[in-house]
C-alpha cells in the first residue's frame, strides 16, 4: 500500500462535520470544528446530555504467561507509513463490544482471543474528533495469519517479549496509546518504576 497524494477538500464522504458554538470566561462567543463518524444527534447526547458511546475496541492481548504481547505494524494512510500498534477496529451497529474485539483480533491477526477485562470507553482524541474506543484485555491463542485481512489492511502480526517491546519503542514509530500501555505493561517508563529519575531523553 502507498499513498498516492493530498488534497483539501470542503465535503466529506465518509465523516461528517460539525461547528461547535461555545462561551469564553470572557463572554466571547467562539467557534470549534469537529469530525465524527456518527450523526448529530450523538454529538448532541455528549454534550448536552452527557451519554457515552463507543465506537470501535482496542487489544491487548498476552499469552497465559503475561510474557509476550501482541503487536501490528500497520500501513496507516493518514501517516503514510507503518506503525506498531494493538489490534482494534469498529464495532458494528448494535454488537457487543466483546464479540466486537474477537472478531476484529481475528480478522486483523488470525488467532483467537479471550477477553477477560472490558475497560470503559475513553477518548482516541479529545481535539478535533469525537471517537471512543474500549480497550479490551485478555488471551491470545492459536498462529498469526492474515489471510482475514481486508485489502485495504496492510499488517505484519508480530507476538513480542519486553525486549523487543524496548527496541520498538526506541526505534519505530508507535501510536501513543499503544506506546503507554506497552510501558506501563513491562514497567520500561523510568519515571514510573524508580523512585527519582534525572532527566533522560528516549532517541
Amino acid at each position: 500500500m502507498k499513498v498516492l497524494g493530498t488534497k483539501e477538500i470542503k465535503k466529506l464522504e465518509y465523516l461528517k462535520s460539525f461547528e461547535i458554538e461555545y462561551q469564553t470566561k470572557s463572554g466571547k462567543v467562539k467557534k470549534w470544528e469537529l469530525v465524527s463518524r456518527q450523526d448529530k444527534s450523538r454529538l448532541d447526547d455528549e454534550i448536552f446530555k452527557g451519554k457515552s458511546f463507543t465506537d470501535g475496541a482496542m487489544i491487548f492481548a498476552t499469552d497465559e504467561n503475561k510474557e509476550k504481547v501482541v503487536i501490528l505494524k500497520e500501513f496507516r494512510v493518514s501517516a503514510g507509513k507503518h506503525v506498531y500498534m494493538f489490534p482494534a477496529g469498529l464495532v458494528n451497529k448494535d454488537e457487543d463490544i466483546k464479540i466486537g474485539a474477537v472478531r476484529e483480533f481475528k480478522e486483523e491477526t488470525g488467532m483467537d482471543f479471550q477477553p477477560v477485562y472490558v475497560d470503559r470507553e475513553r477518548y482516541v482524541s479529545i481535539g478535533i474528533i469525537n471517537e471512543k474506543v474500549n480497550v479490551l484485555y485478555g488471551y491470545f491463542s492459536g498462529q498469526p495469519s492474515k489471510k482475514f485481512q481486508d485489502d485495504n489492511e496492510e499488517a505484519e502480526i508480530f507476538i513480542i517479549d519486553k525486549d523487543e517491546a524496548i527496541r520498538i519503542l526506541s526505534e519505530e514509530e508507535v501510536s501513543i496509546r499503544t506506546a503507554a500501555i506497552l510501558e506501563s505493561f513491562y514497567k520500561i517508563n523510568p519515571f514510573f518504576h524508580k523512585k527519582k529519575v534525572k532527566f533522560q531523553k528516549n532517541t
